[in-house]
């Protein structure tokens, strides 16, 4: 039987890209279950958000320059507003109920989570992050405020905040700290995996995005009455499927905490120390000896 993979570990670049693919294959079903049953309303619902932003897209794009309705831009430009809103919140949640996920799992030696332990995980955290996201908002947006350097300096280090707040279940002040000591002499590895994540996510994301805006921009110079809002909706309900996929950077993210953990504290090797000994007797999962 394949051993699950060990969480709490030294790894290079190479490691936390491919660990954090196999750590979502690995779980795939139980992971997509509970981010399905946490996020799915927020997914419903950016469902019928972006169903009805490319209807407007496609209405304004179609509207005759010389019978201009002022009315279809406001319309468009707000479902905009709200489509953005609808899918950061569910990126939040995608992204929270992973780190709960990962949590409960470590929590329980490599074990696979149930849904009511994550949602348990879930309720605990849910305003503790929200209240933490928010000063992170404001930080890194200062960051960039300054010349923008100062911004994409901070944000490996932010990044680094929501998963020891979950999974150390630590104030923010204490994560904010830890954070800048973990990313000692490591900012530049943390700063790639979040790097090409976001290029991976964008690429996915592109599959669904893109050709949607074809079909808005394209309703003025092509026929596609019959074609047309069949096409937006598949396109629309692939697009926020895709989203599920956020939960692999959150994935990353933790592995980059474990990693600088272990390099610096070295909290896993600790513990698999104090636990030598204590199962001597059961030997039901020790390999048949081979000659």
């Amino acid at each position: 039987m394949k051993q699950p993979i060990e969480l709490r570990r030294v790894r290079d670049f190479g490691q936390i890209i491919n660990d954090s693919f196999t750590f979502f294959k690995e779980n795939l079903k139980p992971l997509l279950k509970v981010l399905f049953i946490i996020c799915g309303f927020f997914i419903v619902i950016g469902c019928i958000s972006t169903i009805s932003t490319y209807l407007n897209m496609s209405s304004f794009y179609a509207m005759d320059s010389n019978r201009f309705d002022s009315s279809k831009p406001l319309a468009y430009l707000v479902n905009v507003l709200i489509n953005a809103f609808i899918t950061l919140i569910t990126q939040a949640f995608i992204h929270l109920t992973t780190l709960c996920y990962i949590s409960v799992y470590l929590e329980k030696n490599n074990t696979t989570p149930t849904l009511a332990e994550v949602w348990g995980y879930f309720r605990y955290y849910f305003f503790r992050v929200l209240g933490s996201s928010i000063v992170v908002f404001f930080v890194l947006g200062l960051g960039f405020l300054f010349c923008i350097i100062p911004g994409i300096y901070l944000m490996p280090i932010v990044y680094l905040i929501i998963p020891i707040i979950v999974i150390e279940n630590s104030s923010f002040g204490y994560a904010f700290n830890k954070s800048f000591r973990l990313i000692k002499d490591n900012w530049w590895v943390v700063f790639g995996v979040i790097f090409i994540m976001s290029l991976i996510i964008s690429i996915s994301g592109s599959i669904a995005s893109i050709p949607l805006s074809v079909i808005g921009v394209s309703s003025k110079f092509l026929s596609l009455k019959a074609f047309k809002l069949p096409l937006i909706i598949i396109f629309s309900i692939l697009h926020n499927m895709i989203m599920l996929a956020y939960a692999i950077p959150a994935i990353a993210i933790s592995m980059c905490y474990f990693n600088l953990s272990e390099q610096k504290e070295g909290t896993g090797l600790l513990g698999r120390i104090d636990k030598i000994g204590k199962d001597t007797d059961d030997t039901s999962t020790l390999p048949a000896e081979e000659y």
